[in-house]
């Protein structure tokens, strides 16, 4: 995964120069674009501005070398570029709500969930024998609602689901053929897949399903489940992905963007959105896919959030 080409130079750029000194100007300018578009741009693609986007870059190189050694708290401050300690440190509570000696003694597992998934997406990318992924991603965090879902289920695995397409079948064999019984589809046009991996046994729990007003009176052989208010990063590539691609999303998911948002899983489900999208005159002009992961968001205020839902837009 990689942002769109202009913005990725300006991604790779601070990358390359990430505990150096760095002008704002300097990274625009690599992008090519002039830095007053370069400010409105920059959020839109990658869900931070400019100036979060490079410190949560530091924090997160300076998280992984709290809870990876034992090395002194200033030391990793000033190799992350920060100036000095109290710097570091006011930065660093208010992305990640403790202090860095804190999150050294109590955040271990945080990192170390992020980093499962994305070895288990690495391993599920190389059954399919790809080239690195090159496909821009959106990454924003949204506030929701209940939602009520109502649908079908299924158990498989994800390796089996990449080598036989178990999940496709699930849907067009079983699924679609009885969609239509779901009655008060809230969203009509946005079928949903939430899913529940649990990583010990290898056992996905798949539901495809629709958002619904009343989940009380599922028709026979499906199933309800409601999901509380909160909070979700949302990540939505320019292009609709097969399963060997959905390991590559997942791995700048948990790999890359997570350890920099200062965000926690909240639950341990996910929701991919399969958004129908239509023309002015009501013809179907193509299919949008959203991962959706509920979090608990960082303690400051993120300019990011808003409490519109993506999916229901129309083009």
């Amino acid at each position: 995964m990689k942002y769109e080409d202009r913005i990725q130079r300006s991604v790779d750029y601070i990358d390359e120069h990430l505990t150096e000194e760095i002008s704002l100007a300097a990274i625009a300018g690599e992008s090519g674009y002039s830095l007053s578009h370069f400010y409105k741009v920059f959020p839109a693609i990658t869900g931070f501005s400019i100036k979060e986007f490079v410190r949560n870059k530091r924090l997160a190189f300076a998280a992984r070398q709290l809870v990876g050694g034992d090395r002194r708290i200033l030391d990793i401050a000033l190799d992350s570029g920060f100036k000095s300690q109290e710097v570091f440190t006011r930065a660093f509570v208010s992305l990640y709500g403790d202090t860095p000696g804190k999150y050294r003694q109590t955040r271990q597992g945080s990192l170390a969930s992020f980093d499962s998934a994305d070895a288990f997406a690495r391993e599920m990318e190389k059954r399919g024998q790809r080239q690195p992924l090159e496909i821009p991603v959106r990454a924003e965090v949204i506030q929701r609602g209940w939602m009520h879902l109502v649908g079908m289920q299924m158990e498989t695995s994800i390796a089996k689901n990449i080598d036989t397409n178990a999940i496709p079948k699930f849907w067009q064999e079983t699924f679609v053929p009885r969609y239509d019984e779901i009655a008060g589809k809230t969203t009509p046009n946005t079928a949903i897949a939430y899913e529940v991996h649990d990583p010990e046994t290898e056992v996905l729990l798949h539901m495809a399903c629709f958002e619904v007003g009343d989940p009380s009176s599922p028709p026979p052989g499906m199933v309800a489940r409601s999901l509380e208010p909160g909070h979700y990063a949302v990540f939505t590539p320019q292009r609709h992905l097969d399963p060997y691609e959905y390991s590559a999303l997942v791995r700048y998911a948990y790999g890359e963007w997570f350890p920099m948002s200062g965000c926690e899983i909240r639950a341990d489900y996910s929701l991919d959105l399969y958004i129908q999208l239509r023309s002015r005159d009501g013809k179907e002009t193509g299919q949008q896919l959203s991962v959706m992961v509920p979090i608990f968001p960082p303690p400051r205020q993120m300019d990011v959030v808003s409490s519109l839902t993506p999916y229901t837009k129309q083009k």
